[in-house]
């Protein structure tokens, strides 16, 4: 992959220390939820936290009440040596969280947790379990890839890097090698490299994976079968990087990239057919795309990490509203409530950006957006 989009391709890590000051003040400085109360205040929507404590949330799914949460973790203890970037430490804090609401209070607690990470010595800017996905009580997650140079282990645990995993009863079974079809067919011809990093499970029992690294989609079938699917060609001067999906309310797969730099908006939501994997159109004008979503009415969500913002597009209009680094997003189908995933680059514990300490990573809840 070219070097251009390698900052993008892999959200989280340490290339976000370099996200611009202007972007990191504008993040810290002022954007806050909203008291919560029912209904709206003045017109606007209503924010909500419902969770806190959560290590790096990457993709949510909604299912059935429920809202589950991919994890990524933190920077471990081993450290693996000094990189352009500094040192890289794994570990084993990965996690899939579930966050339902009990009576009058939100909870969470985490499924599985022990999946590999990796990221900063302080624990920032992780890597790990990115994308989950929850269809009638069965749970999927996708993990990243590290490239053999980079020295992580391959012996269990850390084997499940590159893997769909099947997540039941506090344990995550491989059920697909994702970053096995990258090295054997290299679908978009440019150098062999994967990070598996979303996944919708569809209503027949497939599963759909966005190779992010791979600049194309992996399809799984029922029995773990993986094989390519959809190729997405460069745009714009810049590779396509599919790093979220969701499956529109007409039935069709939406897929969310990164391509471009933050301030220019190249960046499509892509329509592909389910079966076929033909691509049928798409959306452009974004910011790089981190979650994608949709209401039952077909109004789609797009949250824009760099951009700070989630953005809904209903028809020709778009609607803003501001979330500090938004990875995730997931809509409830019946109600329309928003959840999406903020300050998705810091751990429980906050991180530093441009000098200022962040707040930790929070779920938050909107309603009459």
């Amino acid at each position: 992959m070219q070097h251009s989009s390698s900052a993008h391709r892999h959200i989280g890590t340490s290339a976000h220390r370099h996200i611009g000051a202007s972007v990191a003040l504008a993040a810290t400085a002022g954007i806050a939820p909203a008291s919560a109360s029912g209904g709206h205040f003045d017109g606007k929507p209503v924010i909500r936290v419902i969770a806190k404590g959560l290590d790096h949330p990457r993709r949510l799914s909604y299912d059935h009440g429920r809202l589950y949460v991919a994890e990524a973790g933190r920077g471990g203890k081993m450290c693996l040596g000094e990189g352009p970037e500094g040192p890289t430490c794994i570990g084993l804090t990965a996690a899939v969280s579930k966050v339902f609401r009990e009576g009058d209070a939100w909870k969470h607690h985490r499924l599985v947790d022990g999946p590999s990470s990796a990221g900063a010595p302080d624990g920032g800017f992780a890597v790990g379990l990115s994308g989950v996905s929850a269809r009638h009580g069965s749970v999927w997650g996708v993990e990243t890839r590290a490239p053999p140079e980079a020295g992580v282990p391959t012996a269990p645990p850390w084997n499940k890097l590159g893997k769909l995993l099947s997540i039941d009863r506090g344990r995550a079974r491989i059920a697909a090698d994702i970053s096995a079809v990258e090295l054997k067919y290299n679908p978009h011809k440019t150098a062999v490299d994967s990070n598996p990093y979303a996944v919708p499970a569809l209503p027949d029992g497939r599963g759909i994976v966005a190779d992010a690294a791979g600049n194309d989609l992996i399809v799984v079938s029922r029995s773990g079968r993986a094989r390519p699917f959809t190729v997405f060609r460069d745009h714009d001067k810049h590779e396509a990087v599919p790093a979220s999906l969701a499956l529109g309310p007409d039935g069709n797969l939406y897929v969310g990239e990164l391509n471009g730099e933050p301030a220019k908006p190249t960046a499509r939501a892509w329509q592909v057919d389910p079966w076929s994997g033909k691509i049928l159109g798409w959306k452009s004008g974004f910011g790089a795309i981190t979650g994608i979503g949709f209401n039952k009415r077909g109004d789609l969500y797009v949250s824009r990490l760099f951009a700070g913002v989630v953005t809904k597009v209903s028809g020709a209009r778009r609607t803003d509203v501001k979330v500090p680094f938004p990875a995730g997003v997931a809509v409830d189908p019946r109600g329309g409530t928003v959840y999406v995933s903020a300050w998705s680059v810091a751990d429980r514990d906050g991180t530093v950006l441009e000098g200022r300490k962040t707040p930790g990573s929070q779920i938050w809840k909107i309603r009459g957006f």
